[in-house]
């Protein structure tokens, strides 16, 4: 059994979530709820819970102050998903951290899909370094995060945004080229990175290959079209791109 809390500040919410984990998910237990940060540590302090369904927005509060506590060293800390409305930046900031959420009102199939995730990393070592970038993120000035964590087989990476010099799609997986640092292969696609990354001086150059635009040093346009990369890779442009590229290469 999978020991749940759920933090939620509308009733109806509360309600509606723990019917649906009764209904789909026989195996959470839910083991309190609440419905500020307060009432979260409490809970916290006084169950060992394995799970945190944690809505963003606790009238006036953030679920993030939450977070922090769950950061802090000592605290025991548990798998978080977060519940939340259409808010663009805090989706952004939580897919950048590797982390979960659940847009209201929860589908029960992604409900679902959340539990078992948690079941199958329960017993991995915690994710204090997702928990830590998304506070970091969240709190700084700018509403550009700044760093991203990399799931990959060894755990997880922590990364400055500007320190990525490409990406490049392997199967179902991929790999990150960073500057000074040993490549990184990320058990995530190309296209989900892609999404993720969109407006955040980031190009899909080709179907296979993502670019950071803060280290293009030349276009070729002879044999096909290529980028030459600062670090000297060779990067194909694929036709349909070039175009882009063109617009993109006049406004840099």
């Amino acid at each position: 059994m999978l020991k749940a809390i759920i933090i939620d500040d509308e009733k109806n919410s509360q309600e509606s979530l723990k019917g649906k984990l009764d209904l789909f998910c026989p195996e959470v237990e839910i083991v309190g709820i609440g419905s500020s940060v307060a009432e979260g540590k409490s809970l916290l302090a006084a169950n060992l819970a394995d799970l945190i369904f944690l809505d963003i927005d606790l009238s006036g509060e953030s679920g993030f102050d939450l977070l922090e506590h769950l950061s802090a060293e000592g605290v025991q800390q548990p798998a978080v998903v977060f519940i939340t409305a259409h808010d663009e930046f805090a989706i952004q900031a939580i897919k950048f951290s590797a982390l979960d959420y659940l847009l209201k009102p929860v589908d029960p199939e992604e409900l679902v899909r959340a539990v078992r995730k948690v079941e199958d990393n329960k017993g991995l070592p915690k994710r204090s370094a997702s928990f830590n970038v998304l506070v970091e993120n969240i709190r700084q000035a700018s509403d550009s995060p700044k760093k991203i964590v990399i799931p990959t087989s060894e755990g997880m990476h922590v990364i400055r945004l500007s320190d990525i010099i490409r990406l490049e799609s392997s199967s179902n997986y991929t790999t990150f080229f960073i500057n000074g640092e040993k490549n990184l292969l990320a058990s995530k696609t190309l296209k989900e990175f892609d999404s993720m990354l969109e407006g955040y001086s980031f190009f899909r150059i080709h179907k296979s290959h993502l670019v950071n635009v803060n280290y293009l040093k030349k276009y070729v346009q002879t044999d096909g079209g290529y980028l030459i990369l600062e670090d000297g890779s060779r990067i194909p442009v694929a036709n349909r791109k070039k175009e882009p590229l063109m617009s993109l290469l006049k406004n840099l």
